[in-house]
């Protein structure tokens, strides 16, 4: 029964990206947009998450924040409508539309000789990310990610992004690959920005609140000596985009394995706060980052 009912769900789905994937690329962003304005004003739950978080963590008046919770709205739908877009873009699309700050830093890191762990977040238009690197800047790459609970829509965004030749590990029983892609040199992809499950995650501060952060990517980083480099891909206008690639990141063991990761994390953490803070609009506010804030004070 729970084929049927997620193939009952996958089919209006697809025939619902058939539409952004017939139209071109300029009206289907613009389709996105107004999708996301849609989604704002029906979407009760998810509106109320973004301009609660918004609201609490950067401390903005119900009027501003409601103004940004919008804003938010449209940057998810543009950035469905890019991801449904990819498999027609080509070298000429980045080439005349993205600007590339600090790629020799990703090129010093990879220098080293043990791959590169490439450090993200749900900011801008994230998918884009990884099809830049591999279309623009000709470097190879893995993205680790989770599968949704439908198997068809997995299936479906899987084939979208090994498209343009991005490889993809499922989250759960990654490290083995993870290991592998970075024995071949190659960079492999972590999102680290959303509520992490205590099993696998520490809680650190995250914009101010504490917050249960994966610690997977540290505890790789400093098995390996894999350098980090955060990387955001993010928006300056329609069609323009700005990607960039920071200071790689270098952890050091210190004989403490729990205050390495820790303090790992901590950084990690920070890079994307910097984001997150200078680009408000493009973050993914409509998720419950955090969840162990609540839990601490006792909160439901």
């Amino acid at each position: 029964m729970s084929s049927i009912r997620y193939l009952a769900e996958y089919v209006p789905f697809y025939l619902f990206t058939r539409f952004f994937s017939i139209l071109p690329l300029k009206s289907s962003v613009q389709a996105g947009r107004r999708l996301g304005r849609l989604l704002f004003s029906i979407d009760r739950r998810h509106r109320k998450v973004a301009i609660d978080n918004l609201s609490i963590i950067l401390d903005l008046d119900p009027v501003e924040a409601e103004g940004i919770a919008r804003t938010v709205f449209e940057n998810i739908g543009m950035t469905f409508a890019e991801f449904i877009k990819i498999p027609t873009l080509g070298k000429s699309f980045f080439d005349n539309n993205v600007e590339v700050d600090g790629f020799e830093n990703y090129l010093r890191a990879k220098g080293a000789g043990k791959g590169v762990l490439m450090l993200g977040a749900h900011l801008g238009s994230w998918e884009l990310l990884p099809a830049c690197h591999l279309i623009k800047m000709g470097e190879a790459a893995s993205v680790v990610y989770k599968r949704t609970k439908n198997p068809y829509v997995s299936r479906f965004i899987d084939s979208i992004r090994r498209s343009y030749g991005l490889k993809t590990i499922p989250h759960r029983n990654s490290v083995r690959e993870i290991m592998a892609a970075l024995r071949r040199g190659e960079g492999v992809g972590i999102l680290l920005d959303q509520h992490a499950g205590l099993k696998e995650a520490i809680v650190v501060d995250f914009i101010g609140r504490p917050a249960a952060t994966n610690y997977g990517l540290a505890l790789i980083a400093l098995k390996t000596g894999a350098p980090v480099v955060p990387m955001f891909f993010v928006r300056e206008g329609d069609e323009r985009y700005r990607f960039i690639y920071e200071e790689p990141i270098h952890l050091q063991k210190s004989g403490d394995s729990e205050r390495d990761i820790r303090e790992a994390t901590i950084r990690f953490n920070s890079v994307i706060e910097k984001y997150v803070r200078k680009y408000p609009e493009q973050w993914f506010w409509v998720h419950i980052r955090w969840k162990a804030d609540k839990a601490v004070k006792g909160e439901k």
